[in-house]
């Protein structure tokens, strides 16, 4: 008798090796067809389908997906070699010993805490009522585009941002003073950040309030004295152009992450406070030293 060679292949999931056992074990035992369905072969009285053995494909990795429909007879041997290996552990009573025991209530610990934690989150998922109220309270945060071209003046106290405004106010040339008396960086480009979109100061470190007066000014306009955490500033904005609102449907999946995100999180804190309460958590952290 030819041995039938031992398939080495991706492991499946538990998940996935259940649901394949459990449709060949359910295989009716008549003839070479069950229901209507080929039978791609026996384990002893156990018949495996051509439905169950595609299902068993279907289960793997999409990588090795394509391996198995090339290969579908190497494949066979692996669900006949693992029915066999669930058999002889039947048989030999492995469900009795204790390290089997052990293991099978971790697994069920770890399958209920992921249920509960399963369900918390399908039920904090935003509705389309929510999603849509979301995206009209905050229009003005969902758009695209939008450019500044500015420079700015920082000095180390407000007095001397004042006096610089005055100055500005008078007409003297915003560059120049920039040169003479900024402490910023940009003093030699007299004082000229450049072109700006939104989200420049997270990307290098700007102040944040340089950018939203930037974003704020008229062109040609330059804001009244402004504090940051490094001084004193005065900003002008010479070139802008608009930003475009971004329409509920290009916006809709980023609104839905975020939102499921913070609900979740919400909804995680609000179960486990409740938990807490009725099971009266008692924490001795002194014991942990």
């Amino acid at each position: 008798m030819t041995r039938p060679p031992i398939v080495k292949f991706a492991t499946l999931t538990l998940a996935a090796f259940l649901i394949i056992i459990s449709t060949a074990s359910a295989a009716p035992k008549m003839g070479p067809k069950a229901a209507g369905e080929a039978i791609v072969a026996h384990v002893g009285d156990k018949p495996i389908t051509l439905e169950a053995f595609n299902a068993f494909i279907q289960q793997l990795p999409a990588n090795i997906q394509a391996q198995a429909q090339a290969n579908k007879a190497a494949f066979l041997e692996a669900l006949i070699q693992r029915m066999l290996m669930l058999r002889h552990a039947d048989e030999s009573n492995f469900l009795g010993t204790e390290r089997v025991k052990m293991q099978i209530a971790r697994a069920r610990r770890e399958i209920l805490i992921g249920e509960a934690l399963r369900r918390i989150e399908e039920g904090a998922r935003p509705k389309a009522a929510e999603i849509l109220a979301e995206y009209e309270q905050n229009k003005a945060k969902y758009t695209e585009g939008g450019k500044v071209s500015a420079s700015h003046i920082m000095v180390s106290s407000e007095k001397e941002a004042k006096d610089l405004l005055a100055k500005i106010v008078k007409g003297e040339d915003f560059a120049e003073l920039a040169k003479k008396y900024s402490l910023a960086p940009e003093r030699a480009l007299g004082g000229s950040l450049g072109e700006m979109e939104r989200g420049y100061s997270k990307r290098t470190g700007l102040p944040e309030i340089i950018e939203k007066t930037a974003f704020s000014l008229d062109p040609g306009a330059h804001s009244g004295v402004v504090r940051s955490v490094y001084g004193w500033h005065v900003v002008k904005t010479s070139q802008k152009q608009g930003a475009r609102q971004l329409s509920f449907l290009d916006v809709q999946e980023k609104i839905v992450k975020e939102m499921g995100e913070r609900n979740r999180q919400e909804a995680m804190r609000q179960k486990f406070f409740e938990l807490t309460e009725r099971y009266k958590v008692k924490r001795y952290l002194k014991n942990l030293k």
